[in-house]
């Protein structure tokens, strides 16, 4: 009988965890500087641009590797 109260105390404290974590993000949500959608526009705009430009050069190289190997073999 005792482990079952041990159970329902243990599940208790876990509940009241949980609620204590949930206010914890609450507040650091609230704390947070959010962008503003022309910076998150910016931001979005650069990281395409970079994964172009990334994928280019890529492709590039692949092709002087290729080019490369067929001089050879």
């Amino acid at each position: 009988m005792g482990n079952q109260a041990e159970k329902t105390v243990a599940r208790s404290v876990q509940i009241d965890r949980l609620v204590q974590f949930l206010k914890e993000v609450r507040n650091e949500m609230a704390r947070v500087t959010w962008p503003s959608g022309d910076e998150v526009k910016g931001a979005t705009a650069v990281v395409i641009v970079v994964c172009i430009f990334v994928a280019i050069v890529i492709w590039i190289v692949d092709k002087i590797i290729n080019f490369g190997l067929d001089l050879i073999f």
